[in-house]
């Protein structure tokens, strides 16, 4: 809301004896801040030059609230607009809000007031979300996504003191049941490259190439720079963002890597940059760039794949199990805490959803360890003599 004006009141303004105390003196405060809203106040104890810090940060606090809005669907317009215009959210998470926000403004509670909401209101508007999908259904990962985005909001609205309490603090987020990823064994890796290098060669298939062979995200596939990548080595210091198409930094500073390169992969981009010095591309900042010397979109690298993939034998597939393929077979050869540094995680945790089992690696591990048991069992007692 809009300040026009703010004072400081002093309060405690008189000594014992009846004489009045100078600001220094005084500890009690209030500050006062006309609003377009009207008069609003806070009292604080502390010196003068505490009360003036404090009043900065009243005026502030009270120009990022957002006015109440009437119904839910207006409120969570400003509510957005607001996080937009604040840039402390990335491109993607605006965008995905912005998606999330469109369809919880088809349910019932779109209409309602905001002091009217119920925890049942929000029960029903999450369900009413799954019995009216926009395209086709929703999985579960996506309703807890709309109940994130929604408790969001209305914490935001209890946090402005527009609502008494969050009504989601008593709503259960469903549960997302996110299904083991498939992962390409080695030898289906090796064949799937084997089919990728029947592929007319282009800045695509180099990232096809990248993901398999180092275990790239898409968005740091498509963003390495040519002059990143060296005859032993890769630096991997961007991405490119799904929601704008831009190249911004990593997710976290742990994106920030150097990879070895692999035989297979550097007589591949050995092959693409000397196409490239035909192509005339030689000025093209990144490796996997477009004819225009441009750098191809996270869309339309999607929608390329999926025209190839069943050529490629990996009709199921998205382009980021690719990672997930390369990532599972070189768990096998590195400890967790090299796993870390390889993937780019900012901690282990991801290693549940991105290693998948080897029953062939731990049955041989198990057999190795037995029959070494055995061995030290069987083997002749040493005497002293």
């Amino acid at each position: 809301m809009k300040v026009t004006g703010s004072t400081i009141e002093q309060l405690d303004k008189t000594r014992a004896d009846g004489t009045r105390k100078p600001k220094s003196e005084c500890r009690k405060w209030r500050i006062w801040a006309t609003t377009e809203q009207g008069r609003k106040s806070k009292r604080l104890t502390g010196t003068y030059t505490q009360a003036q810090k404090a009043q900065k940060a009243y005026v502030s606090e009270l120009e990022a609230f957002i006015p109440n809005s009437d119904t839910f669907a207006a409120y969570a317009d400003s509510w957005h607009a607001w996080r937009e215009k604040s840039g402390n959210y990335s491109p993607n998470t605006i965008t995905s809000e912005a998606v999330m926000l469109r369809a919880l403004k088809r349910t019932p509670i779109a209409a309602m007031r905001m002091d009217a909401i119920t925890p049942q209101d929000c029960r029903d508007a999450i369900s009413w979300l799954k019995d009216n999908p926009i395209n086709g259904g929703y999985k579960q990962s996506t309703l807890a996504q709309f109940h994130q985005t929604l408790n969001n909001v209305l914490s935001q609205a209890e946090a402005d003191g527009l609502i008494a309490s969050n009504p989601m603090a008593h709503v259960k987020r469903p549960k997302s049941h996110k299904a083991e990823r498939e992962a390409l064994s080695p030898e289906e890796l090796q064949l799937f490259l084997n089919r990728v290098d029947e592929l007319p060669l282009d800045g695509r298939v180099v990232a096809l190439y990248l993901m398999a062979c180092l275990g790239l995200r898409m968005g740091e596939a498509l963003a390495l720079r040519d002059d990143a990548v060296s005859e032993d080595f890769a630096r991997v210091s961007g991405t490119v963002r799904s929601a704008d198409n831009t190249i911004g930094q990593p997710k976290s500073q742990a994106g920030v890597r150097t990879l070895p390169m692999s035989t297979r992969l550097k007589a591949k981009i050995q092959a693409w940059r000397s196409l490239r010095d035909r192509l005339g591309l030689n000025e093209a900042e990144q490796l996997c760039c477009k004819l225009d010397g441009g750098w191809y979109s996270a869309s339309s690298m999607d929608s390329w794949w999926r025209k190839n993939r069943d050529k490629l034998g990996c009709s199921d597939m998205t382009l980021h199990q690719l990672r997930h393929s390369n990532l599972s077979m070189m768990a096998r050869y590195m400890s967790p805490f090299d796993l870390q540094r390889y993937a780019g995680w900012s901690s282990i945790e991801p290693a549940r959803i991105y290693i998948h089992d080897d029953l062939d690696a731990v049955s041989r591990a198990a057999s190795a360890a037995w029959q070494s048991v055995e061995v030290k069992s069987n083997a002749p007692e040493m005497h002293q003599a």
